[in-house]
């Protein structure tokens, strides 16, 4: 009788420590992530490109570069002043929670937004940052979430991995950078409505950014002088609104106005590869 009381008191014990081991683990993975934090931002009011390369994801740094690039710009001072200037100020909200899955982390926030529903009750605004251990962590993206966020009681709602837009979205792993793209004869804009399909395009060998729904931005390498490939793979996706894709590549001209190169908007025979041969003078 006395062993199985013991037995049964161990337990009980175990149970209460792992709620209290969880707090001990959460804690320093919570200080590790805002020290990255505040560390980013000191790199980012430097306007020094080389210390934010040590406080911004590898694959966030070259991603930007190559927009910059294919825009006919560069990474200067100014811009990465930017990014502090711009940032949540964490300081001015409230600790929501940590959510982490293998390399890739998020630090929640929560402060009210000082706004009101339709029924007369205060608001929230979340905000997330996502970093990845990549020999530390480090900031790869930045999103804000506002609406409604009080149930009738006054009590503040979760915040779930679901609500995480693609940018900050986990997979777990560390993405690796893309190869910086060289300085584009021209530049121009990738407009992809896709809605049911997901399109992959790819100019020159220089992969887009896979599109599932609608987007608007720069073409990531430009545009060559003369010939120029494009590759556009269509995927159907598992739901029933399907819609007619349409896909255009506007080159940007001097006068910051656009001509259409190319545009795509199959009503037969949308799924896979299509190839294009686009001359630009």
């Amino acid at each position: 009788m006395a062993l199985r009381i013991n037995a049964l008191l161990l337990v009980f014990f175990t149970c209460l420590l792992v709620p209290a081991f969880d707090c001990a683990f959460a804690h320093p993975l919570q200080s590790n992530l805002e020290n990255a934090w505040h560390a980013y931002l000191k790199a980012s009011r430097s306007g020094n490109e080389s210390e934010l390369q040590k406080t911004m994801s590898s694959y966030s740094l070259f991603t930007l570069k190559n927009k910059l690039i294919s825009a006919q710009r560069s990474l200067t001072p100014d811009i990465i002043k930017s990014f502090a200037k711009y940032s949540p100020d964490i300081s001015k909200m409230e600790f929501a929670r940590v959510i982490q899955r293998g390399d890739n982390a998020n630090l929640v926030y929560v402060g009210n937004s000082g706004e009101k529903d339709a029924k007369g009750n205060p608001t929230v605004t979340f905000s997330s940052i996502k970093f990845v251990n990549e020999s530390g962590w480090k900031v790869e993206a930045i999103m804000s979430c506002d609406k409604p966020m009080y149930h009738d009681d006054g009590r503040k709602t979760r915040f779930y991995e679901s609500d995480l837009r693609p940018a900050c979205a986990m997979d777990g792993k560390v993405k690796p950078a893309p190869a910086l793209v060289k300085r584009p004869y021209s530049s121009a804009l990738l407009d992809v409505f896709s809605y049911g399909y997901q399109a992959e395009v790819t100019v020159n060998g220089v992969p887009q950014k896979p599109v599932t729904a609608s987007w608007s931005g720069v073409l990531i390498g430009g545009l060559c002088k003369n010939k120029n490939e494009i590759s556009i793979k269509m995927t159907k996706l598992s739901t029933a609104n399907q819609r007619v894709p349409k896909i255009r590549i506007r080159r940007l001209l001097k006068n910051r106005t656009t001509r259409e190169v190319l545009k795509f908007e199959p009503k037969k025979k949308v799924e896979g590869v299509h190839t294009f041969i686009v001359s630009v003078k």
